[in-house]
């Protein structure tokens, strides 16, 4: 059998990755976890991680938020540095954070990210703010927006002006965000993959803001795209948007972007 370079699956477990689609079985938030208002599953994260890399290899996530990336990452024996720019969450990330496996830097990731080595990265995996769509109510119906509200929780990110969750203009806010992706790269070795989890989705003006599609365009440029898996949330409640007179889908799926830089 070949040589597996670049992970330690039997080809069983290779083949069954390479689905397009999957659904995720996402253990409960703990208390301080759910102040944080888009947290990712980590078992999500062990999922790519065990693919794109092998034990004990680098893993970084520019926009780590409460250590998603970080946990799936030391689930898996893999390390990790995450980079948070809230100190709340990095607040409950340290917590979580295993000296031996992992690292977390606090502040803006375009500062922290002049403090990794170029070309010392495996592996790139992230989710990186929606825009300023946390910062919007669509409808009339009960959204987890107005849930949180009335749970008093969170709604968004943070007031911080370095936020991209806070830049009104949607070209704009792409520009600067392929902006740090592109930083990101110059970290990732040669040869080696990014994953970026993004959600195309509905504006308040009815538009549909494809930002799956505009990150895959901006970043072809200067990374090969090699496709996307599809994140069902079979468990997510059902609004409904639209009703009686217009169609408007119920947006339960996420992409998964894959790159290679080569």
């Amino acid at each position: 059998m070949a040589y597996n370079k670049l992970n330690d699956l039997s080809g069983k477990e290779w083949i069954k990755f390479t689905k397009s689609w999957f659904t995720i079985s996402a253990r409960i938030r703990t208390k301080g976890e759910i102040q944080h208002p888009a947290k990712y599953p980590e078992e999500l994260v062990a999922e790519f991680v065990k693919f794109f890399t092998k034990e004990g290899q680098l893993v970084l996530d520019p926009f780590v938020g409460v250590g998603s990336t970080i946990i799936g990452c030391q689930n898996s024996f893999r390390k990790c540095i995450g980079i948070e720019l809230n100190p709340i969450f990095a607040q409950e990330t340290m917590k979580i954070v295993n000296p031996m496996y992992s690292q977390l830097l606090q502040g803006d990731c375009r500062e922290q990210l002049t403090h990794i080595q170029d070309e010392s990265i495996d592996f790139i995996m992230t989710s990186p703010p929606y825009w300023d769509m946390l910062k919007k109510t669509r409808g009339h119906s009960n959204s987890q927006h107005k849930e949180r509200a009335v749970k008093e929780l969170p709604l968004y990110y943070s007031d911080d002006v370095r936020d991209l969750g806070n830049i009104t203009e949607y070209d704009d806010f792409l520009q600067q965000l392929t902006n740090i992706f592109l930083q990101c790269v110059h970290k990732l070795k040669q040869g080696k993959y990014m994953c970026i989890v993004v959600q195309n989705f509905r504006n308040t003006d009815g538009a549909f803001i494809t930002l799956a599609w505009d990150i895959v365009r901006e970043l072809s440029q200067r990374l090969t795209f090699c496709g996307e898996k599809i994140w069902l949330q079979e468990n997510k409640t059902l609004g409904i948007w639209g009703y009686p007179n217009k169609f408007i889908p119920n947006i339960h799926h996420h992409y998964c972007l894959i790159f290679q830089k080569v």
